[in-house]
């Protein structure tokens, strides 16, 4: 039975209905999650906190931009050839422009990604060139998030005094080089390391032979795949280089924390804040339906600051304002980027690419 013209256009306004609900109703459950969890903290001292700070949150920009510049770079290797008269600096203004877009609306990373690369195609750069470059500087940051979760889960045994010695330590390293040698393996001999997601879907799409979504998603899937084998096969040093950098990227978020708390004058090791970094990471995934992650990064910062036992019950939210404002700063800067360059070239003619994604 096909499906006339007009019944579609009337099924697509209900799931816009949905869609916007489900977001309209994890937005105002994560500002109910701040006014509740705020309302039971001793918020007397937070102005005094932020004072302390004062000039001194430039250190946040400084090491932000440290962490944006290492996924610059990673991005940079992963193009086959890298265009010559595109510099690292002006990568790193169309990297924000379209993070900046993704930030406002996280339930739609693809559109950042496609302004991304309507930005490059303007500077000559051919539209194929840049989402292939996209995708597979996104799956490392992707695949470098889950290594530091893997080394996250050992730090979170460690903080909860689960501990085993050296026996637990050399298991937790085994593991993770067992895997790392094993998705090296993959790669090298062409089998992939999405085969398990494929394979599930294909499962999937026996019980349900009709649906278009789960072919597509995995024709994308064995696309990603293609393109992850010839690049690691062509492109071994690009890969690990872009894959440490990826990692690197990580570890400067937890570096972050550090600094704001050595900021307040509160002590945590660098390990702790990693393992609060995870934590963060995994709550804002979760929550990544919600726009801008309001309420639920909030949430994190609070659950993850008592688990590594900082003190004071309104930290978590001097560290929740300091986050949110060097967030707002570099979307600042992305816009401001993003008019500039219009109306130094003209405008986006191409702009239905981004906003059909």
């Amino acid at each position: 039975m096909k499906v006339r013209p007009e019944n579609m256009e009337k099924q697509a306004p209900k799931k816009n209905w949905a869609r916007h609900l489900l977001r309209g109703g994890g937005l105002a459950l994560g500002i109910f999650l701040i006014y509740w969890f705020a309302s039971k903290s001793n918020l007397s001292g937070i102005a005094d906190e932020l004072r302390l700070i004062n000039v001194r949150f430039v250190f946040l920009i400084a090491v932000t931009f440290i962490a944006y510049l290492m996924v610059t770079l990673a991005w940079k290797l992963s193009f086959y050839n890298y265009p010559g008269h595109i510099s690292t600096s002006l990568l790193f203004v169309i990297r924000q422009i379209g993070e900046s877009l993704a930030q406002i609306n996280p339930t739609n990373v693809i559109a950042g990604e496609a302004l991304k690369a309507l930005l490059l195609k303007r500077k000559n750069i051919p539209y194929k060139d840049s989402i292939v470059s996209l995708t597979i500087s996104r799956f490392l940051v992707l695949f470098s998030a889950l290594t530091l979760i893997m080394i996250g889960v050992y730090l979170f045994f460690d903080q909860l005094r689960f501990r085993a010695g050296a026996v637990s330590m050399v298991i937790t390293i085994g593991i993770l080089f067992a895997l790392l040698v094993f998705f090296i393996y993959r790669l090298g001999s062409g089998g992939g390391i999405l085969f398990l997601p494929v394979r599930t879907m294909r499962l999937l799409r026996k019980k349900f032979p009709e649906s278009e979504r789960l072919e597509r998603a995995i024709a994308k899937l064995k696309e990603v795949d293609g393109e992850l084998i010839d690049f690691y096969k062509t492109k071994k040093a690009n890969f690990i280089t872009a894959f440490l950098l990826s990692l690197g990227s990580w570890f400067m978020g937890a570096m972050e924390f550090w600094v704001i708390l050595y900021l307040l004058g509160l002590k945590a090791s660098f390990l702790s804040c990693v393992a609060v970094e995870v934590g963060v990471m995994v709550f804002k995934g979760l929550g990544a339906f919600v726009p801008g992650q309001i309420g639920i990064e909030e949430y994190a910062n609070k659950v993850m600051l008592e688990f590594i036992n900082v003190p004071g019950s309104g930290v978590w939210i001097t560290v929740s304002i300091l986050r949110r404002a060097r967030q707002l700063f570099w979307i600042g800067f992305g816009f401001i980027a993003l008019i500039y360059i219009i109306r130094k070239t003209g405008s986006l003619e191409d702009g239905n690419t981004v906003y059909n994604s």
